[in-house]
């Protein structure tokens, strides 16, 4: 299903539900709750690669305050893999899995998921979406007995409904990753809300795991590797590019600047090229492949499984991508990655490491996609990136390369 569909589905069906569903937690919020050991925990985060990775501290931080839970985590079928590089701190048969492709198979994997959920008895559950209606419904279907999540209270927020016993207020203006954090510590009052905190945010655990290789999917990397040539050769340095998908283009710095930049990264004969990303990522791929027309530009976009991708970063000098996913993953290794930011802040959502450069405009329009406008703005000429040279975003990949 495309984006704009999913938004008209989440609006004309999760609205009414939400009311009427708010209404029947109103009835059952009289009946009271025998209190109980903390046992089973859900997290609820369906889309967006890089804040499911984001959410990585939140959960260690759960299974120090609950040692003896079993954490369970539910998001979209193409975000199953990452799990794999979290320190399998959710077990794999926890991870249970939504396909988005058709509205059919949204509907049925969530009924499976919902069956499994409420078997398992869930004591609390963590909806880390921060609009999405789907999300605060699954969330109460599967009635735990205590919800955290974002809430807006006097804000003009998205309404999905009154399920949170912890409403925590999503902050804006800090990385998404303290507010992640944030909802834990919301959970020292029995309930919660009203807006404010007692104390400050503990932040001395924020840490992320690291990749450090697998034998296999590194050879099955070389395999691939050595059909493109020189991408192989000794002595040469290796940039990745990603230049998007076009899943959300207002997101993507221009094509022709991503094609500028590459040409000046080729000027040097020791530097070679390899496009990466997902199969919605080939057409661009081949537009900057028929513009460069060298053979030290090669396409690995959707050529790669996850691990693969993981090797591929491990093995390379430098990352260039647009703020997405695919920058977040790369967190976890130890790339050296400039990520281009736009319409969204970089102040919420950049990777947090000490190896990413962000470019950033940062003009007053921007940014203009947030948790409170479903991330759909009436933006239709995406200035703030068209303003990013290439020559500026070069400067510094020459940075980078010297430092190596």
């Amino acid at each position: 299903m495309n984006l704009s569909f999913q938004r008209k589905i989440d609006y004309w069906v999760g609205v009414p539900l939400c009311l009427f569903l708010s209404g029947l937690n109103r009835c059952r919020s009289f009946l009271k709750k025998k209190p109980a050991e903390t046992r089973k925990i859900v997290f609820i985060k369906l889309s967006e690669l890089g804040a499911i990775i984001q959410s990585y501290p939140l959960l260690v931080r759960i299974k120090e305050r609950f040692p003896r839970s079993e954490l369970f985590y539910v998001t979209f079928r193409k975000n199953q893999d990452v799990f794999n590089y979290l320190c399998g701190i959710i077990p794999e048969k926890n991870v249970l899995t939504i396909r988005d492709d058709t509205f059919f198979h949204l509907i049925g994997d969530t009924l499976r998921a919902l069956k499994i959920l409420r078997r398992e008895r869930i004591d609390l559950a963590f909806d880390l979406e921060f609009f999405a209606r789907f999300s605060a419904i699954l969330g109460y279907l599967i009635r735990p007995r205590k919800t955290a999540g974002f809430f807006p209270y006097t804000f003009e927020g998205l309404y999905r409904g009154n399920f949170l016993t912890h409403r925590h207020l999503y902050n804006p203006l800090t990385h998404i990753c303290r507010n992640y954090l944030s909802l834990a510590d919301a959970l020292d009052d029995p309930a919660k809300k009203t807006p404010e905190f007692r104390a400050l945010l503990r932040e001395e655990k924020i840490i992320f795991p690291q990749y450090t290789g697998d034998p296999s999917a590194r050879q099955a990397l070389r395999n691939k590797l050595s059909g493109l040539g020189s991408a192989s050769a000794s002595g040469r340095r290796t940039l990745l590019l990603n230049a998007g998908e076009g899943v959300l283009p207002l997101r993507e710095w221009p094509l022709e600047n991503f094609i500028k930049l590459a040409n000046s990264i080729l000027q040097d004969e020791d530097n070679y090229l390899i496009l990466i990303g997902t199969e919605g990522a080939e057409k661009k791929a081949g537009l900057i492949q028929q513009a460069l027309a060298t053979s030290r530009c090669a396409s690995m976009v959707g050529q790669t499984s996850l691990s693969e991708l993981m090797e591929l970063f491990l093995s390379s000098d430098l990352l260039i991508s647009n703020d997405c996913g695919l920058a977040h993953l790369a967190m976890l290794t130890q790339i050296k990655k400039i990520v281009i930011f736009g319409p969204e802040s970089p102040q919420v959502f950049a990777p947090l490491d000490n190896n990413t450069c962000i470019v950033y405009s940062d003009l007053p329009c921007s940014p203009c996609l947030s948790a409170f406008n479903h991330r759909l703005s009436a933006c239709a000429d995406n200035l703030c990136l068209k303003a990013i040279n290439p020559q500026e975003v070069f400067g510094l990949v020459q940075r980078y390369l010297i430092k190596r």
